[in-house]
């Protein structure tokens, strides 16, 4: 992991914070101790009579919520309600994954949150915070607690907790739970959602984008857990347990920035533009991410991730690209200036003008540090 990764923390022998995590998690937690504790849970909020859902569970269709219903309903005997926040534009592999999970027996609800809203806020995203996926990531936190609120179901099952398997400040990477804090601190970029009434946007269409009240979540008992700090958490593990009971992959292989074909498959801007600007801001993108798991897991040494990751990322992400520019109603050129903002030119090569240098196939080029 690159010191650019926001709030990433290295020790004196330059290792980070992940890294100590997987030791951690590897060598030194009684995970038979966590899932005892786990379980212990569960039961006191088990619907014994059978007459309303245990818990909610938010589900993308993809491969870690998957393994997360199935194994609190097929394992731990639960009733779960999975939520689904819709994205902004979904793709066929990410649908037939959501009708999977329907199909091995779970109740859903699927949020579409207000779409005039949704397109402005993904333009909000793109211009001021270089993150079009700015609304899916705010309305995956919110529309789950809403309907946990809606529908008094008090305890909402997340997956796991990314400042501990990717790393973050230590009083976050031993959280169990998800809260409002969580939420602003590592989703929202220093962007509130009140932020769009500045925009013309009403309250009222923003219902679905507002974490419910302190009084809301106290009055229906709401809490939000972190799986992945109860049970060991390997994507690897997930992936084989749902493949063998139907879920898809991208057919495609790994999508623009990745390295494995299971993660961001269900939303077309998240696969492959999202982490595109990834890589401008920061100088690494999902494969990087994708491929240190590996790594922290044994499974792959990190001289060779090194060799494999320059192959998967920083190309500009064409597929969906005229899509996109669509959506937003712009140019191919309005897009590259607005991700030359975005761009650390501490990382990327310039001219003597400081001009960003692009090869011959119009990609950035990285300096070299000599790794």
């Amino acid at each position: 992991m690159p010191s650019s990764r926001p709030e990433q923390v290295f020790d004196t022998d330059g290792i980070c914070d992940a890294c100590h995590s997987a030791q951690r998690k590897h060598n030194h937690i009684d995970w038979k101790a966590r899932r005892k504790e786990f379980v212990d849970i569960l039961d006191r909020y088990r619907n014994k009579e059978g007459t309303w859902w245990d818990c909610i569970v938010p589900v993308s269709g993809g491969k870690d919520s998957c393994y997360q219903a199935y194994t609190l309903k097929y394992e731990f005997g639960m009733n779960p309600l999975c939520v689904n926040f819709v994205p902004c534009e979904m793709r066929p592999v990410g649908l037939r994954n959501l009708l999977f999970l329907r199909d091995l027996g779970f109740d859903m609800i699927q949020i579409n949150a207000n779409r005039q809203t949704y397109r402005k806020m993904v333009r909000k995203g793109f211009y001021d915070l270089g993150d079009s996926c700015w609304p899916e990531h705010v309305g995956i936190f919110t529309s789950a607690p809403r309907v946990a609120v809606q529908y008094r179901v008090p305890l909402i099952i997340w997956g796991e907790n990314s400042q501990f398997e990717y790393g973050g400040p230590a009083a976050d990477r031993n959280n169990n739970y998800l809260d409002r804090n969580w939420l602003e601190q590592y989703q929202m970029y220093g962007c509130r959602v009140s932020d769009m009434h500045e925009e013309g946007i009403d309250k009222k269409d923003l219902l679905m984008f507002e974490y419910p009240t302190d009084k809301e979540l106290k009055a229906a008992g709401v809490t939000g857990l972190f799986m992945g700090y109860y049970l060991k958490w390997d994507p690897l593990e997930h992936v084989d347990l749902v493949m063998k009971l139907g879920w898809s992959p991208n057919p495609d292989g790994p999508v623009e920035c990745a390295y494995n074909p299971y993660e961001n498959i269900d939303c077309k801007w998240a696969s492959g533009i999202h982490d595109y600007f990834k890589f401008l801001k920061y100088g690494y993108s999902r494969a990087t991410d994708q491929l240190s798991i590996e790594i922290r897991n044994g499974r792959m040494k990190r001289d060779e991730a090194i060799r494999i990751v320059r192959d998967y990322e920083g190309k500009v992400p064409r597929k969906f690209l005229p899509d996109f520019l669509r959506y937003l109603n712009i140019t191919e050129q309005e897009f590259f200036r607005v991700a030359d903002q975005f761009t650390n030119r501490k990382i990327f090569l310039t001219d003597k003008d400081g001009k960003l240098v692009r090869d011959q196939n119009g990609d950035l080029i990285k300096r070299d540090y000599g790794y």
